[in-house]
């Protein structure tokens, strides 16, 4: 009896091992996706694809006059690069969705983006495009 214990200790153990290994992996991950997702190079796409959207944004007269980075959402895109979600002046069903990836010259690069309904209502307001 004693050795099948310490056998089922031993195996117990290991899975346990491992299970703390996966989930360490998982958030030594997901702090890298933050990292990318929050940098100087990533806004700047972020700028760059609402004032396509809306031209004058971040002024007075724009339609987003902020974003915030939903960090909990971020995931990597199975056909490259990642997605990251955005709400426009801090308002959760105003959702700005957009890909980004890595170029060949080590640059980030907007892969496209989606809105809300309820940010495309507003867009359509404000008569652009």
């Amino acid at each position: 009896m004693k050795k099948g214990m310490k056998i089922a200790v031993g195996i117990l153990l290991i899975i346990g091992i491992g299970i703390g290994v996966y989930v360490y992996m998982q958030h030594k991950e997901h702090e890298k996706m933050v990292a990318i997702a929050t940098s100087e190079e990533a806004k700047e796409v972020y700028k760059e694809m609402i004032l396509f959207e809306d031209p004058e944004a971040f002024t007075d007269k724009g339609i987003v006059t902020s974003y915030t980075i939903d960090t909990d959402s971020l995931y990597y895109n199975p056909m490259g690069g990642m997605e990251v979600t955005l709400f426009i002046n801090g308002e959760k069903e105003l959702e700005f969705q957009c890909g980004i990836v890595e170029n060949d010259k080590g640059q980030l690069e907007s892969t496209g983006y989606v809105y809300t309904a309820e940010l495309s209502e507003l867009f359509k307001e404000g008569q652009y495009k």
